[in-house]
């Protein structure tokens, strides 16, 4: 770990501090936090939270370690995923003096929802001119498509998975043959309907934000994720904070 990531890492969830000015010393200017998470609802805040408050979340996305406060980095849309489109510049505007860079997360799955690109364009109009650094992430079709992976096993603790007995199924399997999951698929076509199908048939005991934060806590490697946002998340964090290029990652535990 580089000094400044080790500075980073350390410092993490102490209140802002102020700090001198470099060069004139006339003035003094508060040291901003790393980034703010705007999202469209808590089971994204629970995902993306406990995911970054593993010791460990900066060597499965390749990044540096950052400064992370799962109860302090979020605001969370009051009007869910078809409010920020239209609000994402209001509900980040208080934030500005505290953090350096922003991160809006969506689903694309919401009525009446526009095409990807124009909602990228109206939250980017909003920000621009106000962020130095932002990114939009626009999940499609929602957040359950992150959850949905070839992790069988750690599918299964998050979903407190409890087949009938004899059943030794698993829940692609189950998917596959009440035609939820198309066989070579890489994820269910309604990942979030995939979910329900199961509670109504009683194979699992949850379908809260339980599963969301289970998986993100224990899933061993998201380098093989499919989808296209998350990816892109991991793309951004990995720019915005480089990982120091003399610290090995080639440990199977981190560089699957």
């Amino acid at each position: 770990m580089s000094k400044p990531a080790g500075r980073r890492a350390k410092n993490a969830g102490r209140p802002m501090a102020e700090v001198p000015r470099q060069g004139s010393g006339a003035t003094d200017e508060p040291v901003l936090r790393d980034v703010v998470f705007l999202v469209a609802d808590s089971n994204m805040r629970t995902m993306i939270g406990t995911f970054l408050s593993r010791e460990d979340f900066h060597y499965k996305l390749n990044c540096a370690p950052f400064v992370f406060d799962r109860n302090r980095d979020f605001v969370v849309a009051p009007t869910h995923d078809s409010g920020i489109p239209l609000q994402a510049g209001a509900l980040l505007q208080s934030r500005r003096r505290e953090y350096e860079r922003a991160i809006v997360v969506m689903d694309h799955a919401y009525d009446n929802a526009p095409p990807v690109e124009i909602i990228r364009k109206r939250i980017s109009s909003q920000l621009e001119d106000v962020w130095p650094q932002f990114k939009i992430i626009v999940i499609e079709p929602e957040l359950e498509n992150w959850f949905w992976s070839s992790h069988t096993e750690y599918i299964k603790k998050a979903l407190v998975w409890k087949p009938r007995r004899g059943d030794e199924r698993t829940p692609r399997e189950v998917l596959e043959e009440a035609g939820l999951w198309l066989p070579g698929d890489p994820k269910p076509g309604d990942p979030k309907g995939a979910v329900e199908h199961l509670h109504k048939m009683k194979y699992i005991g949850d379908k809260s934000g339980g599963i969301f934060a289970r998986f993100a806590a224990t899933v061993p490697s998201v380098r093989g994720c499919t989808d296209a946002s998350f990816q892109e998340l991991m793309t951004t964090l990995a720019d915005w904070f480089p990982a120091d290029q003399t610290q090995a990652y080639t440990t199977t535990e981190y560089a699957q």
